[in-house]
């Protein structure tokens, strides 16, 4: 399983994260606008390039769109970061993902499981199946996000992470889904991989690990066709045992 967006709603408090991670750069009167517009998360036109990235790839993204749409000030080399009626300077990528991660982890504590991810991970349980987490989060902020999922996270023992160090590369590569499958002590080619980001699938694929995805609701069914899903379907509740010739409960 992936985990942000997938077995846990985290996508809706990551999109609050990131805009207050801009802190001053971004005026209060762009900060009323997006409350007004977008309901305080991040534009859908925007959000979609962000989703299954690690921190060092979807930041970048983020503060050029600022740059370009909310006024936010990208101060180049050799450029003075202070001056009259400015607002004080983007941070740097390193500093924005700290301050995104504290943001979101203090946030996360509460954090509610996806429609049907909890009644999924029981019944696979139940069919004696093993199950691994690979996420582009860091570890720490797992630990956090995991404290009222133990329904969940009692059944996943092996949980892979952006920062482990057998992770050399981030999602859309294959490194944390092989492995997930090298922990479990399988082929990555009898593994099936629950994504709702189509670098997550493009991540299943390359691994050689089966996929189906379950979106963003906003999100085409069509991006995970041609990213080779091998199957989408709109909630985790929708998901059928028997097309995957799993066994009834055990």
């Amino acid at each position: 399983f992936d985990l942000d967006g997938t077995l846990l709603d985290t996508e809706t408090l990551s999109c609050s994260a990131v805009l207050d991670a801009f802190g001053p750069s971004l005026s209060e009167e762009m900060r009323a606008m997006l409350r007004e517009t977008e309901n305080y998360k991040l534009p859908w036109e925007l959000k979609k390039q962000t989703l299954g990235l690690q921190g060092h790839a979807w930041i970048p993204l983020v503060l050029e769109y600022g740059r370009k749409h909310w006024g936010v000030r990208v101060v180049q080399d050799g450029e003075s970061s202070t001056g009259d009626n400015l607002l004080p300077p983007a941070p740097s990528v390193s500093e924005f993902w700290e301050r995104w991660e504290t943001q979101l982890s203090d946030m996360c504590r509460n954090v509610d499981a996806l429609p049907g991810a909890v009644e999924l991970v029981e019944g696979l349980a139940a069919r004696n199946i093993p199950m691994a987490i690979s996420t582009s989060s860091r570890r720490v902020a797992v630990e956090k996000k995991r404290i009222k999922h133990e329904r969940i996270f009692q059944h996943i023992p092996v949980i892979v992470c952006g920062d482990d160090p057998e992770v050399k590369n981030g999602k859309p590569a294959p490194d944390g889904f092989l492995e997930a499958a090298r922990q479990l002590g399988v082929d990555p080619t009898e593994c099936l991989v629950f994504e709702d980001a189509v670098a997550g699938v493009q991540s299943a694929v390359a691994a050689g690990c089966k996929s189906v995805a379950v979106p963003d609701p906003r999100m085409k069914p069509d991006a995970f066709v041609e990213a080779k899903a091998d199957e989408v379907i709109r909630s985790m509740e929708d998901f059928d045992y028997r097309m995957w010739g799993m066994e009834d409960e055990a």
